[in-house]
Formats: structure tokens, sequence, C-alpha cells
């Protein structure tokens, strides 16, 4: 029988402004609709094709299982300006996950979803309703240029942080078992977040040897990425500053379960 997804309507808008939540400049289509005025300065396609280009990774042979030598990616998004993204920030791309994307292709043997292997799984996430309905056209959009084989799978799932949601996410989706490598970006907005977080990689990760890579663009938030990395080692983690350009902003971190090896 095919899977049952039953998610929870939620929109990250409640975290980032749960008092003041911007207003916006242009009537929403519900307004429009209940008013029947049309807003002559709205954007008539707030949408944006976000084109990237990465070298396929190599085997550890030194050859790609692909005859093209790069993969070429197209992601659907609202434009950066667009009203929307101050609802859901997972509506567009942000500088970090570009960031990210070149890094694991850089290191691709680190990551279990490049290694060119049969029967690869990667299921991709995020709380925010709004931004999974974009996410899962943005798979069916590229699935042909990236999955390398008919034994390997891309799903995309609702993913609200905690521990309790973390388990059911297991028991739903896969079928109890743990990941080995969680992958992040642009994703540090709020305090109140940080603590689920950590909840959350702590339930989802494979002990000892999982790893948990996140990066981080600095930007008009309430918190420092040094609040992160402490709460990671009060919750039992470990991390290396793995890469990071300073003009711009971004770090890419790789977090661990800390050992008895690992001095404090």
């Amino acid at each position: 029988m095919p899977e049952k997804n039953i998610e929870t309507r939620w929109t990250d808008d409640i975290i980032r402004w749960p008092d003041d939540p911007p207003k916006t400049t242009h009537a929403s289509e519900e307004e429009e609709e209940e008013t029947g005025y049309m807003d002559p300065f709205k954007d008539p396609d707030p949408f944006q094709i976000f084109p990237f280009q990465f070298e396929r990774p190599q085997t550890e042979s030194g050859h790609t299982n692909n005859e093209e030598s790069h993969i070429d990616l197209k992601i659907r998004g609202y434009k950066e300006e667009a009203d929307e993204i101050w609802k859901s920030t997972g509506l567009t791309l942000w500088r970090a996950s570009d960031y990210l994307c070149e890094y694991q292709v850089k290191h691709a043997t680190l990551f279990q979803v490049w290694r060119m292997t049969t029967g690869s799984t990667v299921c991709i996430t995020d709380g925010d309703t709004d931004a999974l309905v974009h996410l899962r056209g943005n798979i069916e959009r590229n699935k042909s240029k990236t999955i390398i084989d008919d034994e390997s799978t891309v799903s995309c799932h609702q993913l609200i942080w905690g521990k309790e949601t973390s388990i059911n996410f297991l028991e739903s989706h896969s079928q109890g078992q743990l990941y080995d490598v969680l992958i992040a970006s642009d994703i540090i907005y709020a305090k109140c977040i940080i603590e689920p977080l950590w909840e959350t990689v702590q339930t989802l990760l494979t002990r000892p040897n999982g790893i948990f890579v996140m990066a981080f663009a600095r930007r008009e938030v309430p918190i420092s990425i040094q609040y992160v990395l402490d709460s990671a080692v009060t919750n039992g983690f470990v991390y290396d500053l793995m890469q990071e350009n300073k003009e711009e902003g971004i770090w890419v971190y790789l977090f661990r379960f800390r050992n008895d090896e690992d001095t404090m």
C-alpha cells in the first residue's frame, strides 16, 4: 500500500516573527479575491529559476559512472525580494546553500549521497508546508539528472524539529533506520530552535560515526554562530570548521558525537 503522508500545517513565520510579523508591501492573493482589488505594483511572476552546474563527483577509482561530466540543476523558487519569503524562508535560495553544494562536490567521498554506488537513499526535509510543495516540484524537475540507478531513491518529507517528532519521522519514513549523514544550510534564525535542532540530530544520526554538516551564512538574525557551537558542545557534540569564506561571511562546520578521546 502507498505510504500515507500526513503533514502538520506549519510555516516558519510562527518562529521568525512571533510578536510582530512584517507587513507585506502588496496584497495577498486571498485579499485580492475577497476585495476584488488588483494590486498594479505586484510582480505578476514572483518566481525565478536558479541554474546551477557542478562537476560530477568521481568514484574512488577516479572515474564517474555517468557519461556527462557535469550535473546541471534548475531550482525554482521565489525571487529574493518577493513578499512570500517573509512567511516561509524555504521558498527561495539563500547564500549558504550554494556554498554547501560546492563543498559537497569538492569533498564527495565524505557524503553518502554523492557516492556512485547503487541503492543510495536521500531524504530531503523541511518543516514548512509551503516549502515542501516547492521542494517536491524541484525534485521532479531534476530527478532524471541526479538519480544514478534504478535502486536509488530521493524522497521529500516533513520534519519538524524535536525529539518526539524525530522519532515519529524515523518510524514513518525510514523504518527506524538512522542516517549516516545529515546536511543543512541557512537554518539558524532564532534561539528557540537550537535545542530542538540538537534533539533532532541526536535522534536521527547514527552513532558513533555519523556526521552532521551545516553551512551558516552571516545575516541579521538575533543569534550568533558561537551560540550554536556552544550549544552543540553542551549537547554532546564536537565540531570542526571545514571551510570558510570570510569575505562572504559563510562557514561550513562538521559535527559528530563526542567520544572518550575528544578533549573538552
